[in-house]
């Protein structure tokens, strides 16, 4: 993350504690309002575009499946890449991170901002079009369209992380088993080791990657769960 998002009345997340608080921060924030705007246009030119078929079910299948293990890459290589790296130093990838691990609860370092918004699409639109290329026309999909489809289904899904990433900071306590599991990994890798727990909306790279332990007790009390260094 680069610099801050600068959200309305509220600067901590521990101050927000219903959903009604979270989405009143969410919508006045900079990061959501352009994803929002982006998932519309997006969504509007998909329906538009018509001819929904097999690309459109591959495109949904491919990113589901893909989700987490996408976020644990983009977490432990590029957020939190160490400080003499070139990640850090040239592409400045993981300061906004480094200052979220410091205060995970400013509400300005939670939230990416628009330039983060932006890189994150360009990058989303290049790796769809890397895999959808292959994919839809193994399967005989239109191009054009299934690949449209994976770019508004990486756009609702970097506004979903958005959200799941507020609320998991704030005191309100989810009320589905998988939103509390999301909350109660996330402070995890915050409050006890910055090596586990790596996923936001999901945990499927952390099952993959083995860094979803079966219980908090077996990995150590990390001393750099907020230094990250």
């Amino acid at each position: 993350m680069s610099e801050p998002s600068t959200p309305i009345v509220f600067r901590s997340a521990t101050e927000l504690s219903t959903l009604a608080d979270i989405w009143g921060v969410f919508r006045r924030s900079a990061s959501p309002r352009l994803l929002m705007l982006l998932a519309i246009v997006l969504v509007v030119s998909r329906g538009v575009a018509g001819g929904f078929g097999r690309g459109d079910v591959a495109a949904l299948v491919v990113t589901l499946a893909l989700t987490g293990t996408v976020e644990w890459v983009i977490h432990k290589f590029l957020l939190h890449a160490p400080l003499e790296s070139f990640r850090m130093n040239t592409l400045k990838t993981g300061r906004g991170h480094r200052e979220h691990h410091l205060d995970p609860n400013t509400i300005g370092w939670i939230l990416l901002s628009r330039a983060d918004v932006v890189a994150f699409m360009v990058a989303f639109a290049a790796f769809s079009v890397l895999w959808g290329l292959p994919l839809f026309a193994l399967i005989g999909a239109n191009i054009g369209r299934s690949i449209l489809s994976a770019l508004t289904l990486a756009c609702l899904g970097l506004l979903h992380y958005e959200w799941t990433h507020l609320m998991v900071h704030t005191r309100y306590r989810p009320s589905t088993r998988f939103y509390a599991s999301l909350a109660r990994n996330h402070r995890l890798h915050h409050f006890r080791n910055e090596d586990y727990w790596l996923g936001v909306t999901s945990n499927s790279g952390d099952r993959l990657l083995r860094t979803l332990p079966a219980d908090k007790g077996d990995v150590p009390l990390s001393e750099t769960a907020r230094t990250l260094s």
